[in-house]
């Protein structure tokens, strides 16, 4: 096949897809972990141009900030014989799949604090993933099936990225009198999928005619933060909350680029296409208390409008995508593909806390809790998503007059699914239809987190 695995390149620092496979590190694929511990909506480093941007006028002096996240995602799917497969070779479309995956996303920052007023500008990835399935060995070198070797998550996703880039400038202003702070930030975002996967134009999994599907897609969009943060009890406690807008504001995003398909052994020429998703928005809300000296416990959570993605419609250039509960877009309508997602919306909550040994020396670490987006009845290998609890431990460091140094890590563990009998997807309108997507799903991720923080 002329459209496979050495011919879809993934890079390493980009997180999901069109079939999002990605590292999800809380409800949704949300990947905003930048910051580690001491990334929040009472946070006063630069991340806090994501985070709530009134934060920034809680720092002091100039603070460069480089960030990154070492992602290691171990997956697992298995796939039982449901009534629409084709079953005519053995372990072609059921049993087990697995990756093992390790992923980077770096964080740029920078605040400078001017009297009342603050600036901050950043570069990150806040929503995103990569996926890479392993092979199923015992189609290595088969020549009579070449498809299978793929695994049998593969009409699902076999290779895909999406990388959700954010280019943010931010301001805050402090009223000393109400010791309040609010704050404001507008990003550009760049969105880009790359996605290949198995495919049949009649949308089932029939050996005979395995073709594979080729997505290239990309689009600049705009969005805008808002956030408030209050010194509640004078150097004791801190209340904040922001929100952050979806992409686009007040609709979905949409990204142009290609479609390659191969059907039948035959190639078709690149398409010209637009993929319609819906990133959500965000609020968030947050609190940070001093019981003691060097001491510090913080509280935290998001409540993120995952219901933005009801699906993820591929039209031709120009065309409108409206799906019904069938899967349907209507006589006429120029869709050419729809993946039905049907999210919900997801809330997470943290605790976490600091201790000082030393003034140079900050011990911290803390526990949360992640929602699930996915419903059972659209969950698949490319939109894979869980409750999760997660715990870390870490510490930062005051190495020279200027230089903090921090390390943590957090293992996030995940409650398995299975969704054996659950699936639609191999029941829907050939514009949304898919092979079944039912089975048992596992995930394990530790993330390690690394920062610098100078200031000036």
């Amino acid at each position: 096949m002329s459209i496979n695995r050495p011919c879809f390149a993934i890079s390493v620092g980009l997180l999901g897809g069109l079939a999002w496979t990605g590292s999800a590190l809380a409800g949704g694929f949300a990947t905003a972990r930048f910051g580690g511990e001491h990334g929040n909506p009472i946070t006063s480093n630069p991340t806090a141009v994501y985070y709530n941007p009134a934060g920034l006028a809680e720092s002091e002096g100039i603070h460069l900030f480089l960030d990154g996240n070492i992602a290691l995602r171990a997956a697992s799917y298995t796939h039982s014989a449901a009534a629409t497969d084709d079953v005519t070779v053995p372990g072609a479309n059921t049993g087990a799949a697995s990756l093992f995956n390790v992923a980077a996303s770096p964080m740029l920052g920078a605040s400078a604090r001017l009297g009342d007023l603050a600036l901050g500008a950043g570069v990150y990835v806040p929503f995103g993933g990569a996926a890479s399935w392993d092979t199923n060995a015992a189609f290595e070198g088969n020549r009579e099936l070449a498809g299978p070797v793929d695994g049998v998550q593969r009409w699902h996703s076999i290779e895909s990225s999406l990388q959700a880039m954010f280019f943010t400038l931010a301001a805050a202003y402090e009223i000393p009198a109400l010791r309040l702070s609010l704050g404001l930030s507008g990003n550009l975002i760049r969105t880009q999928v790359n996605t290949v996967r198995a495919r049949n134009a009649s949308g089932d999994n029939l050996l005979a005619t395995e073709g594979r599907s080729l997505l290239e897609v990309s689009g600049f969009h705009a969005s805008f933060g808002v956030g408030a943060l209050v010194e509640a009890v004078p150097e004791q406690l801190w209340i904040g909350a922001s929100y952050q807008s979806r992409p686009n504001v007040t609709g979905g995003e949409s990204l142009e680029g290609t479609l390659t398909n191969r059907f039948s052994g035959v190639s078709s020429s690149p398409s010209d296409v637009e993929l319609h998703q819906g990133l959500p928005d965000i609020v968030r809300l947050g609190a940070r208390f001093v019981p003691a000296e060097r001491f510090e416990i913080r509280l935290f959570g998001d409540w993120t409008r995952w219901s933005s993605m009801e699906n993820q419609c591929l039209t031709q250039v120009g065309a409108a995508c409206e799906i019904d509960r069938d899967g349907f877009a209507g006589e006429g309508a120029r869709v050419v593909q729809n993946i039905p997602r049907r999210w919900n919306d997801t809330f997470g909550v943290r605790a976490g806390w600091s201790h000082w040994p030393r003034p140079a020396i900050e011990v911290f670490g803390g526990v949360g809790y992640d929602s699930n987006a996915v419903p059972d009845e659209t969950l698949d290998p490319s939109g894979v998503d869980f409750h999760d609890v997660s715990f870390a431990l870490g510490g930062r460091f005051h190495v020279a007059k200027q230089l903090h140094l921090a390390a943590s890590y957090t293992h996030l563990f995940y409650v398995s699914r299975d969704t054996t009998g659950d699936s639609i997807t191999a029941g829907l309108h050939p514009n949304s239809r898919a092979p079944d997507s039912g089975g048992h799903y596992a995930q394990s991720i530790g993330v390690i987190n690394l920062n610098v923080d100078v200031a000036f």
